[in-house]
């Protein structure tokens, strides 16, 4: 089974090589510059690590922050 990563840095760090996978909270945690520290960690639904790989620029455009207003985004349409 792949590693379900549960949250994704969104810090904006230099390339330090590969994109590394950590704990974070007890969850794994992706990295796409690779940093080994400075990180700015925002919650995601549980995902394949093979997915957030995956996606253009490692993911950045599909997450949002927990400072978002994320019920908005997801709430039914007014009627």
């Amino acid at each position: 089974m792949a590693a379900l990563i549960e949250f994704v840095c969104i810090g904006k760090h230099e390339s330090r090589g590969d994109p590394s996978v950590t704990m974070e909270q007890r969850a794994w945690a992706y990295c796409a510059s690779g940093a080994p520290e400075g990180h700015q960690w925002t919650k995601i639904e549980p995902t394949a690590v093979e997915i957030v790989r995956s996606r253009p620029g490692y993911g950045r455009p599909y997450f949002v922050s927990d400072e978002s207003d994320e019920q908005s985004l997801t709430a039914s349409p007014a009627r």
